[in-house]
């Protein structure tokens, strides 16, 4: 075999070895230009705002943004006896804010009817339960700034704001506690009397509600009434017959479930 052949099958050789070392690197570095970078896969999430709560010395900036955030005005009341549709005024924003806002964060969860007194009122809001207890740690105590309205009286089917009457010279309501007044009809007589007793003014119209309808008088200008009974009195006055303690507190629960309706 001559040196030619040699020299030139060693030539083949090694031009077929350097094809082979030269394209597999270039694969490499394909993929490595394609792979995302370690940061952009890796890179934590962002930091969760922190959750707000409302807090003393802020409830009328609160509320007041809260509400126009959250809009709803017909909630439903759920219980044993039945469903209470009710309204919230709009022209009480404080109050009809934070009712909404306990209901969407959870603090009226499991709260019960702790004050049930035939021909007056049946009161709400409270709760002994563990979970409702913990999550209203989070939260302030704090007052209501009062909301009362002329035209939103305690006639019969009216849901007001509890209070309370010790060092609250502004009758600034309760954040938590509420009531929906059956009350009881009046006489003429009987609202002079009213009026006389508790040195306040009873307008006309307000006067042949109490007569027709009924209601509790001798509530008004004082405590912040915010909504309506839509449907459901009869639950409200079957509620209120339950057997009970000296304190009016039910023997047995009765459990609140609430709906956001609009």
């Amino acid at each position: 075999m001559s040196k030619v052949y040699w020299l030139s099958a060693i030539i083949l050789v090694l031009l077929f070895a350097a094809c082979n070392s030269t394209s597999e690197p270039a694969k490499n570095s394909e993929v490595a230009k394609q792979k995302p970078k370690a940061e952009q896969v890796d890179k934590p999430n962002a930091e969760k705002p922190k959750e707000r709560w409302p807090k003393r010395g802020e409830i009328k900036e609160y509320f007041t943004e809260y509400g126009k955030a959250n809009p709803e005005t017909h909630v439903m009341l759920k219980t044993s006896f039945g469903n209470i549709e009710l309204e919230l005024f709009e022209d009480t924003p404080l109050h009809r804010a934070n009712f909404i806002h306990h209901i969407k964060r959870g603090l009226y969860e499991r709260t019960v009817f702790y004050r049930v007194a035939p021909d007056f009122v049946i009161q709400g809001g409270n709760s002994d339960h563990d979970k409702t207890k913990e999550r209203r740690k989070k939260v302030d105590s704090y007052y209501i700034p009062n909301e009362v309205k002329p035209h939103h009286f305690h006639q019969r089917g009216a849901l007001a704001a509890a209070m309370n009457y010790q060092n609250n010279p502004e009758n600034n309501s309760s954040q938590y506690d509420w009531y929906i007044v059956i009350g009881k009809t009046f006489s003429a007589d009987l609202l002079d009397a009213t009026a006389k007793e508790y040195n306040m003014d009873i307008p006309d119209d307000h006067r042949s509600v109490y007569i027709e309808k009924g209601g509790a008088p001798h509530l008004d200008g004082k405590h912040t009434v915010f909504g309506r009974v839509i449907s459901g009195m009869d639950v409200v006055e079957e509620i209120s017959k339950v057997r009970r303690d000296g304190s009016d507190w039910p023997f047995n629960d009765i459990i609140i479930d609430y709906e956001i309706l609009d």
